[in-house]
């Protein structure tokens, strides 16, 4: 088999992974066309458009005097290849998360000046409240901040712990920082997308928790701040 026979081959699965994932048949129109137009397709859209276009070529006009006019190269045919895989077993947003293990913690009886130390250090800037093995909400900076302003606090006490902060520690308590829950199952492009999205509100999505159920009561697995998603 020819090269130009092996890219059109690659091509033919790759249209038979788009029409699985769209729920297409060959009557619906081009898989390929769909995926291009589809904003997951962001980082392969060019190349995958040169190679629409190369596999017309090669369908319609592709011989002169019994010969290949173009011959595509390993390169394009890797690359069909990759794309192939991507569609078939796209990257779990798990795979670019913060494991639980290595999540820093906290519990309502901590104290807080001994909690924002370790984010300090460790470079974190949201922490889970765990209490009972029970996710219950999120410590951050804006949490200070908000109670601050709501109590006229110019100082930490000492003897401030977690459990002070009940009030604001559900995610839904936050006023300039918003929270997502999403599955073990969630894909990459799942999370990006959301941190892609603009809120209606004017709370910015701080952090999405992959949790064993998606919902906040599901067991945590793992972390994703904006940073985890685009660093890579």
């Amino acid at each position: 088999m020819g090269r130009a026979e092996e890219f059109l081959d690659r091509y033919r699965a790759l249209e038979e992974a788009l029409c699985k994932k769209y729920n297409m048949d060959e009557k619906s129109g081009s898989s390929v066309m769909r995926f291009i137009n589809d904003k997951e397709s962001r980082e392969y859209r060019d190349k995958l458009d040169l190679c629409r276009e190369i596999r017309n070529f090669l369908s319609h006009h592709s011989e002169f005097g019994g010969e290949r006019i173009v011959e595509p190269s390993q390169v394009m045919i890797d690359f069909l290849d990759e794309v192939t895989d991507y569609i078939r077993k796209p990257p779990l947003a798990i795979t670019r998360a913060t494991l639980f293990d290595d999540i820093l913690k906290t519990s309502p009886a901590q104290r807080v000046q001994s909690v924002m130390k370790k984010m300090q250090r460790l470079g974190f800037s949201h922490v889970p409240v765990i209490e009972n093995g029970s996710f219950v909400g999120v410590f951050s900076i804006s949490t200070i901040f908000t109670y601050a302003l709501r109590n006229g606090m110019t100082s930490l006490n000492d003897d401030m712990t977690i459990s002070d902060f009940a009030e604001l520690l559900p995610p839904d308590r936050h006023e300039t920082e918003s929270f997502r829950f999403v599955g073990r199952e969630s894909t990459l492009f799942d999370v990006r997308n959301e941190f892609d999205k603009k809120s209606r509100q004017s709370r910015r999505l701080a952090v999405i928790f992959i949790t064993e159920n998606g919902t906040p009561s599901g067991r945590i697995l793992g972390m994703l701040t904006p940073w985890d998603v685009i660093s890579g």
